[in-house]
């Protein structure tokens, strides 16, 4: 599984300063004192010139404190305080570093001279957001306003732009420096022609729409990227070109002239692996997919890439061209890969004000007998039961797409009404229909104890029965990220049917599923919903389904305002549970402080006892407000709920606690 994208961690910042600290208070046998700090900790500062200390911790040398001084001094200036001055001391006994800061100076007003081609407000408006407004004021900043002046220009054709040095003013009242920009606009050049390029008929239309638009650095760049890619598309894996912009200064043309070497065309020769220690060379080669004999393509090269990399066997993969072999026009594929640890073990904790702590292991091992065979092995326990699984899966068989699997698990179900022991089997074989569509079939067998039902609750047809259930499902994943989403949505989709030809003892239809979608907001607030539900018929002989095999809501994951599997119709104060559910969950998620995010949310949901008499207006709701701590493993959750139609036997709140969002 590819890493997902790297996140800032407040716990781990924190812990690296403190570390930090610690580590370099004392240098050499002499105690670190700072003087007339105000602004920083002794921890940034001493992290702002970690490099320098711990070279002088190993060879006290004077250069390294003035190196370390002028460090801290940079750290002032980036953030407001230019003209800090630090100086230094030192003693056997103590190194001192003596601080005078400068006062903080904001940017202020930025105006611009001379420009006549766009005005001060387009020009403003193409600046990044996090270089205007009341930001720190460095000379650094007013370089990086500068450079992003000249690239607005640019980007419209004007190659000659000069943006000048700005003419800095601080305001002492307001404690802002205003920038005034003077701007030499030059000639506005434009694209006339291309001259060498190659007769091929889609390079040329695909090339021919830079013809009239304006001449920018990124002309030239586009052109060689088509030409490299439309060669090594077709025979040509060595292609060496270079595109010179021939500039009329008198008309404002410019013309892009090729220089081009298509080199030998090629085929694809055999592959030549490398770098694998576990993974057998020959499952490789078929999981690239690559055709030998075939018209060198690039793009099957990038395609062995992502197929290889898809398997989650390997932490980086190339798959490069390698010398032509002049006998017989082939070049041979070198098929680069640096394994993964084979082996991971997870651990996930939670809390619920009604099933208190939560807890579980995961221990995954894959290539077992390298071929990307997978074994896992995963326990879960709370107060309401606990739940032992095993699975030995061939997630890329023989190197294709199709993934068999066999799985068995143990479950002690505790539910307030009732207890069951349940014991299973599943086959399955999956497939990924599209590139973010996976489809699964297969069969589950079950045998269920149930016991200690609730005085009053029906229990229905069975308590002690097995059934075998051939079901199909489908996982349609388009959100940008697994465990940190902020766009995108989630559909999933599972039917099992239950028939006489496999089940004597009870037949049922059960279909259910749920989908979620994430909206991104102005602010960098998120709003997030998810509509889960799901239906279990009877059918044949079967009258009542079963208790443990009904539907329960309630809780982090339905309405959170609610004890876990409370919703619905009761008997004796406790769950029945129904043949039909539905929960619809809504939040609005926002930023706080660096990773920490907060979220207010609304959640609705009921629970029937007879799917043909469902009605929307028994649904209960809740609303609450939570917090959100983002890490590279996930969402740290804290959800407070509050139900505000609180009846008889119900708590006024909730408080749930889990690793993961709800949805």
């Amino acid at each position: 599984m590819r890493r997902p994208r790297a996140v800032r961690s407040l716990p781990l910042a924190l812990l690296a300063l403190v570390s930090c600290s610690s580590e370099l208070s004392t240098l050499h046998g002499a105690k670190v004192v700072f003087e007339g700090r105000k602004a920083f900790s002794e921890s940034e500062l001493l992290e702002a010139a970690r490099s320098e200390l711990r070279e002088y911790d190993r060879s006290p040398d004077p250069t390294l404190l003035s190196d370390a001084a002028f460090r801290m001094a940079h750290r002032y200036e980036l953030a407001g305080y230019a003209g800090t001055r630090v100086e230094f001391s030192e003693s056997p006994e103590r190194i001192v570093f003596t601080i005078t800061e400068a006062r903080y100076v904001a940017l202020g007003k930025v105006r611009v001279n001379g420009n006549r081609a766009l005005s001060d407000e387009e020009l403003l408006a193409k600046l990044p957001r996090n270089l205007l407004g009341s930001v720190p004021y460095s000379e650094r900043l007013a370089g990086e306003i500068r450079n992003h002046l000249v690239r607005a220009y640019a980007d419209l054709g004007y190659a000659e732009v000069v943006v000048g040095e700005p003419e800095a003013r601080l305001d002492g009242k307001r404690k802002e420096m205003d920038l005034t920009y003077t701007v030499t606009e030059g000639k506005r050049y434009v694209v006339s022609g291309l001259e060498g390029l190659p007769d091929v008929p889609e390079l040329a239309k695909k090339l021919s729409s830079l013809v009239g638009k304006p001449f920018t650095p990124r002309a030239a760049d586009e052109v060689e990227a088509a030409v490299l890619d439309g060669y090594r598309e077709h025979g040509h894996p060595f292609v060496r070109v270079v595109v010179r912009p021939r500039l009329d200064r008198g008309t404002g043309s410019v013309v892009l002239v090729l220089d081009l070497d298509p080199g030998p065309s090629a085929k694809l020769g055999d592959p030549v692996v490398r770098g694998n220690g576990r993974t057998k060379e020959s499952w490789i080669e078929r999981r690239a997919d690559l055709e030998r004999g075939k018209e060198y393509q690039a793009s099957d090269l990038r395609r062995a890439e992502k197929r290889l990399m898809e398997t989650a066997l390997f932490t980086t993969v190339e798959v490069n061209p390698g010398p032509i072999q002049e006998d017989t026009g082939q070049v041979p594929v070198e098929i680069k890969v640096e394994e993964r640890d084979p082996g991971e073990v997870a651990v996930r904790l939670g809390y619920g004000t009604l099933d208190g702590p939560r807890g579980g292991v995961d221990f995954r091992y894959a290539n077992l007998l390298g071929g990307a065979e997978l074994f896992r092995a995963a326990g879960t326990v709370s107060r309401y039961g606990y739940r032992t699984e095993a699975e030995l899966a061939f997630p890329f068989i023989f190197g294709s797409d199709f993934r068999p699997g066999v799985s068995g698990y143990y479950e002690l179900e505790n539910y307030p009404s009732f207890e069951a022991v349940a014991i299973g089997e599943v086959l399955s074989l999956s497939y990924p229909v599209l590139e973010k569509v996976q489809g699964t079939v297969g069969v589950r067998h079950a045998a269920i104890r149930t016991k200690e039902v609730e005085p009053g609750v029906p229990p229905g047809d069975l308590l002690d029965f097995s059934y075998t259930a051939p079901f199909v499902s489908a996982i349609w994943d388009a959100r940008d990220s697994p465990l940190l989403p902020t766009k995108g949505y989630l559909v999933d989709a599972r039917v099992e049917w239950s028939g006489e030809p496999f089940s004597r003892d009870i037949q049922f239809l059960n279909a259910g599923g749920r989908a979620v979608a994430l909206f991104p907001l102005p602010w960098a607030l998120v709003l997030a919903a998810s509509l889960q539900g799901g239906v279990i018929a009877p059918l044949g002989s079967t009258e009542v389904i079963p208790v443990s095999l009904r539907y329960f809501a309630g809780g982090t994951n339905t309405v959170r305002g609610f004890e876990f599997a409370s919703l619905g119709p009761q008997a004796n104060g406790k769950a029945t549970g129904g043949e039909c559910f539905l929960a619809l969950q809504t939040e609005v998620r926002y930023p706080i402080w660096g990773d920490l995010h907060g979220a207010v949310f609304s959640d609705r949901g009921g629970v029937w006892q007879d799917y043909r008499d469902v009605n929307l207006s028994e649904c209960r709701y809740c609303v609450g407000t939570g917090l959100r701590y983002h890490t590279p493993a996930g969402a740290i959750v804290g959800d407070f709920a509050w139900n505000p139609a609180r009846r008889a036997g119900e708590h006024g709140w909730e408080f749930h606690f889990s690793i993961g969002f709800p949805f």
